[in-house]
């Protein structure tokens, strides 16, 4: 009777083993909807990470898209029936438009071990520029090539362009004078008188804003700059 015995016992744990597993349960849901934001805006969402199994659930790692996403567990060892928190957080200083990213919990769960957490935006210019660059077409060495932007205040508040900076030699702007008022548009003049010939020109000059969320923006500067030749 003791073989029978043993062998029974040893199918018993066996299947106690099998039974003990971790799950992992997100309340609130895969799908995260950050809303409107405008650009520049850091945003954060808290989410719960809930262990529905009978074992202890083990977070492996933790993997965003996006290097403008930041992730923080509060634990990597989740007991069964209770709950840590998944911090994630946004930057959304480099886009406009729709957003989509992706966040994957990796964990020893055995229904969904690898897990994914989509999260979605829409970013927001609230400082918009038209067109987003100044674009130097047959610039020629001594000669002042002119450029013009419009910017629109989409914010709630008066916008003040307040100063620029580049390396660019021989290129200033001209900002408008007084404030934007909300939903009003304005100029931003631009004069090139180039130094030297350059095949292909990739610079840019920043501008500092009253913006609460772009209190600096960058306008890339492209084109190219030949000798002037006297016809």
């Amino acid at each position: 009777m003791r073989p029978v015995a043993t062998v029974l016992l040893l199918g018993i744990c066996a299947l106690s083993r099998a039974d003990s597993q971790a799950r992992i349960e997100i309340p609130e849901g895969t799908k995260v909807s950050l809303g409107k934001i405008p650009r520049g805006e850091l945003v954060e969402r808290t989410l719960s990470l809930k262990n529905t199994g009978s074992d202890t659930l083990h977070v492996r790692r933790v993997e965003a898209s996006c290097g403008c996403t930041g992730t923080m567990i509060s634990t990597r060892d989740i007991p069964p029936g209770t709950q840590g928190t998944l911090r994630i957080s946004f930057n959304s200083k480099n886009f406009s438009g729709p957003v989509h990213k992706t966040v994957m919990i990796n964990s020893d769960a055995a229904d969904t071990p690898d897990l994914v957490v989509e999260f979605s935006a829409e970013v927001i210019d609230e400082v918009l520029l038209t067109p987003q660059q100044f674009w130097i077409k047959d610039g020629e060495v001594g000669r002042t090539s002119r450029l013009v932007l419009k910017v629109n205040n989409h914010g709630a508040a008066p916008l003040l362009l307040r100063s620029f900076r580049t390396t660019l030699e021989g290129f200033v702007l001209k900002l408008p004078g007084s404030p934007l008022a909300p939903g009003s548009e304005g100029e931003i003049v631009a004069e090139f008188t180039p130094k030297k010939a350059v095949p292909f020109l990739a610079e840019g000059v920043f501008v500092t804003t009253t913006n609460p969320h772009q209190g600096e923006i960058y306008i890339p500067i492209y084109g190219s700059v030949k000798e002037f030749k006297f016809e």
